[in-house]
C-alpha cells in the first residue's frame, strides 16, 4: 500500500495530465464529430474523468475510424495479462511524453501504428504561486468538445486501453501551468485524418505532435476542491476569483 502511494504521488508531482473532463452528452458528440457510437451505452459524461482510477474515455481509433469507440485510459501492452491496476502500479502510462516516442520502449511502436483521438471538453493545469497551488480548466472558447492525440493498445480479450501524447507546453499553456513544461496534445478537427493515418511516414508523424496552430482555448481558475480525489459537482468547473490570478481567452 505504501509503495502505491508513492507511486501515485510521483505521477502527481511529473505533470497535472491524469485528469480530464467530458461534459458532453452521448448525442451531442455523435452530432459534434458526426460519428456514432459503437457502444452507445457505455458511455457517460463526467465532469472530472480520473485517470488514477480505472476509468474510459470515448476515442476514435485509426482502425475504426468511422466509429466511436471507448477506452480504458492507461495503455497497456498488447498481450498484457494481468489486471490494469497492477501495470499502473509499475508505471505510468495515463499520458507518454513525446521526447519517448522514439524510444526502444515498448510503447514506441504503437506511436506509428495505432494512433487515436480522445474526445473531451476539456483538461486540467496547475499554478504554483506563492507556495500555493491553484486549479485551473482549460476548454474551447466555443465550449465544443475537441480531439486531444493519443495512442492505444487492444488486448487479446478486445479490449481497448490509450493513453495521452503530451508535448512541451505552448506559450499560452506556460501561463498557467507550471508545474510541469508539458501539456496534452490537441489535434485539430482539420488534422485529425492525418493524426489517424498510420501509413504516413513516421518523419510526418511526429512533426504532427510539435506543430504549432491556434487552439482558441479559455483558460479559468477553479475551486481548489478540484485536488480531492472525491470531489465532483456541476458548478466544479465555474471561474473562481482568486487575487491576481489571471483568466485566460
Amino acid at each position: 500500500m505504501m509503495l502505491n502511494h508513492f507511486l501515485l504521488l510521483a505521477i502527481r508531482l511529473v505533470n497535472m495530465h491524469y485528469k480530464l473532463s467530458n461534459t458532453a452528452e452521448r448525442e451531442h458528440l455523435e452530432h459534434s464529430f458526426q460519428m456514432p457510437f459503437k457502444h452507445p451505452n457505455l458511455y457517460r459524461p463526467e465532469i472530472v474523468i480520473n485517470g488514477l482510477a480505472e476509468t474510459n474515455l470515448p476515442v476514435i481509433i485509426s482502425e475504426d475510424a468511422k466509429v466511436i469507440s471507448i477506452s480504458i485510459w492507461g495503455l497497456l501492452p498488447q498481450r498484457y495479462k494481468n489486471d490494469w491496476e497492477h501495470f499502473q502500479n509499475l508505471t505510468n502510462t495515463l499520458n507518454i511524453d513525446e521526447r519517448n516516442i522514439g524510444s526502444s520502449l515498448w510503447y514506441a511502436d504503437a506511436f506509428q501504428k495505432r494512433r487515436c483521438l480522445i474526445l473531451v471538453t476539456g483538461f486540467f493545469t496547475t499554478i504554483l504561486k506563492n507556495g500555493v497551488s491553484y486549479p485551473y480548466y482549460i476548454s474551447k472558447n466555443s465550449g465544443e468538445p475537441f480531439y486531444l492525440g493519443g495512442i492505444y493498445n487492444i488486448l487479446e480479450d478486445g479490449f481497448i486501453t490509450c493513453a495521452l501524447v503530451v508535448k512541451t507546453a505552448d506559450s499560452y499553456l506556460q501561463k498557467f501551468h507550471n508545474i510541469s513544461n508539458t501539456m496534452p496534445k490537441i489535434v485539430p478537427r482539420k488534422s485529425a485524418e492525418s493524426w489517424l493515418n498510420t501509413d504516413m511516414p513516421y518523419s510526418e508523424a511526429r512533426a504532427l505532435i510539435s506543430n504549432q496552430e491556434e487552439n482558441m482555448l479559455r483558460a479559468n481558475p477553479i475551486v481548489k476542491e478540484f485536488f480531492n480525489q472525491n470531489i465532483s459537482y456541476d458548478s466544479m468547473l465555474d471561474t473562481y476569483e482568486y487575487n491576481d490570478l489571471p483568466v485566460g481567452e
